[in-house]
């Protein structure tokens, strides 16, 4: 079923900018016996790029194994990017380049056992002490430990995140870089670490526990760049405001995020490409008394994998614009607090990518049947590993949240402060909007077309927007509790989110498309495009019924193009998944045809060779660890 397009070797295009930087991790990983998978028991410039490069160095160690890429985020993005952004320059000195070159490396401890979203209220305590100079980190109460720290059993330093105490007054959290082990590993005076054990995955991660008995660290180590403290122990600070010095303090993993969101789309092309290899070579039932025919051939395996394909691909330009935005503030030295848009870009993205990813892990072992199911063909294990993405560094609905409140930050300045003249505009701009975007507008693109798609989602976000707005305006205005208000529509924030991200994705998708060089792979592109597009809308088309925007005849005309693509785009699949580049080692399944002696049973050939077995070496098979049977 595979279409002519798999005789022609893919561009660099999908492959991203880097694509160079990529093939040089990849040959290490290739020919290092280090990255085989195993089922027992940064330069710091000022240039362009810089983010964007990094980004992609966590990717292809992501491929290889996740424990590798979250190692490497604990160190460079949290406790790295906390040094960058909350530091000043004599810290980035100080501290970056020597974690660069490896002279040390760095936990970072935020979350404790009894606050992890609710990062302003953390227990964890840094009294000044004047007489020494030094800071006193302590954890006054079990709710105060620092918990899930990455790399807290090797760890030498920790950016701690704790309430400043100057005499008996709290000045909000602050981070602090405070040293846990010497060179030879030794703990200091005032550290205890607790080994957290083994977690449903990512155990290449040594999570721990902190707890802190008047551990000391200088003045100096304040990461000061908001916020200081003199000798004398007087506090200054560039922002007076605590709300505003707290979201200084957040920023610092708006990097992290990202490179969340473009690990998570790692795992969907090693999972996406193990399912699609397979089912091109797996076969099952035929038309009468004709051989079996491969399962891709179904409609349902069709669309099960293909919209993921196209989603795994929307995700990737999205998150490639994000950072080439990130990589501009980078570049000319502007501060992450002053971006709002990017954080809120970022905690949306590593949201929706991550629970697109555990969603399309699941989908691709349910494709793979039984063989889906075993350790050595790699989904199982990426499916433990991913579970905790949509968790750390931000619980996912708590992101989704923050996007919102952006949403609504910006579309308030619209509005200003009088009720009356907020509600006259709320309707005012309903009316604009309904008639800009409405698919019955004069000139309208058809409902199938890119643009008319592109309408739709826009259409979808600003209605929900108005309406979320024109909620909370009222609720506050009758008396209610802003609070209490929020909580009521939080289920409205979600739907919200998620379709600004998507709308999001979308645009970015259809600009990756229009810039694409090679008019073979942008005809390609254009179809997952396309795709990606109608099964969004089609998987709200209750919504869009609800409000009026389509007419049941519309969503059967989604439908149709919806199950046309996933028979399109599946032609082209096999070529989408080879523009991955992704190492073979990497990629490990011998249902994907990489061969495999521990489990020789299991091998399927790529699509395009004869479909035989393996050889199976029985020398090489005795000389691997029996495995026992749980029959």
């Amino acid at each position: 079923m595979a279409s002519d397009d798999q005789k022609v070797k893919p561009s660099r295009y999908i492959d991203g900018e880097f694509w160079e930087l990529k093939d040089r991790l990849r040959k290490e990983i290739e020919d290092n016996d280090l990255f085989v998978q195993r089922y027992d028991s940064i330069q710091l410039a000022n240039k362009k790029g810089f983010i964007s490069s990094s980004l992609a160095i966590g990717e292809v160690f992501s491929c290889v194994d996740m424990s590798v890429g979250v190692k490497m985020g604990v160190m460079a993005w949290l406790f790295g990017g906390a040094v960058m952004n909350l530091g000043s320059e004599q810290h980035v000195v100080k501290w970056f380049q020597p974690l660069k070159d490896l002279e040390f490396t760095g936990m970072f401890a935020m979350s404790e056992k009894g606050h992890g979203s609710n990062v302003r209220n953390i227990l964890t305590e840094a009294h000044y002490d004047r007489n020494t100079q030094e800071f006193i980190i302590t954890t006054p109460c079990e709710d105060a430990q620092k918990f899930y720290i990455g790399n807290a059993l090797q760890g030498n330093y920790a950016a701690v995140f704790a309430q400043l105490i100057i005499g008996q007054e709290s000045k909000g959290p602050h981070c602090f870089i405070v040293p846990i082990r010497d060179a030879e590993g030794n703990l200091y005076p005032g550290v205890s670490v607790t080994d957290m054990g083994l977690k449903e995955g990512l155990n290449g991660v040594d999570n721990g526990i902190l707890h802190f008995t008047g551990a000391r660290t200088p003045r100096e180590n304040l990461l000061n760049r908001f916020a200081d403290v003199s000798a004398e122990g007087e506090y200054t600070t560039s922002i007076p405001s605590h709300n505003a010095r707290f979201n200084a303090m957040l920023a610092a993993l708006v990097a992290t995020r990202l490179a969340l969101s473009n690990q998570a789309t790692a795992s969907m092309k090693v999972a996406l490409e193990i399912a699609i290899r397979y089912a091109f070579k797996r076969v099952q039932f035929g038309p009468g008394d004709g051989p079996e025919v491969p399962i891709m051939h179904y409609q349902t395996h069709q669309l099960r994998l293909m919209p993921n394909l196209a989603t795994c691909l929307a995700v990737t330009f999205a998150n490639r614009y994000a950072s080439d935005m990130l990589d501009d503030d980078f570049f000319h030295k502007r501060d992450l607090v002053d971006n709002r848009s990017i954080q809120a870009l970022a905690s949306g993205l590593k949201a929706y990518a991550t629970w697109e990813n555990l969603q399309c892990l699941q989908t691709c072992r349910e494709c793979c049947g039984g063989m889906g199911y075993m350790s050595e063909n790699r989904l199982a294990g990426l499916k433990q590993d991913c579970d905790v993405f949509v968790t750390f560094e931000g619980d996912n609905t708590v992101l989704y949240q923050q996007v919102v409140k952006e949403l609504l930050a910006v579309f308030g300045q619209k509005l200003g402060d009088n009720r009356v003249l907020q509600t006259l505009s709320l309707l005012q701009q309903e009316t604009a909007e309904y008639i800009r975007t409405s698919m019955f507008a004069v000139g309208t693109e058809s409902v199938l077309s890119a643009s008319g798609m592109m309408k739709a989602l826009s259409f979808r976000e600003g209605r929900m927007l108005r309406k979320l707005a024109g909620r909370m305006i009222k609720k506050v205005g009758d008396g209610e509790d802003a609070f209490q208000a929020w909580n009521s529509c939080l289920h409205h924030t979600q739907a919200l989110a998620k379709c600004h991200i998507q709308r999001v994705c979308l645009e970015q998708f259809v600009a990756a498309v229009d810039r694409c060089p090679s008019q073979q792979e942008k005809d390609i592109l254009d179809k997952f495009c396309q795709l990606y597009g109608t099964h969004a809308l089609y998987t709200d088309r209750a919504w869009y019924l609800e409000h009026g925007y389509y007419t049941p005849a519309n969503t059967n005309e989604l439908r149709q193009q919806l199950l046309s693509l996933c028979a399109e785009t599946c032609q082209h699949a096999l070529f989408i998944v080879e523009a991955f580049y992704t190492p073979r080692i990497s990629v490990h399944a011998p249902i994907a045809g990489v061969p495999s002696t521990k489990a020789p049973w299991a091998y399927y050939p790529e699509p395009g060779t004869e479909n035989t077995p393996m050889a199976i070496d029985v020398d090489a098979i005795r000389r691997t660890t029996p495995l026992q049977s749980k029959l």
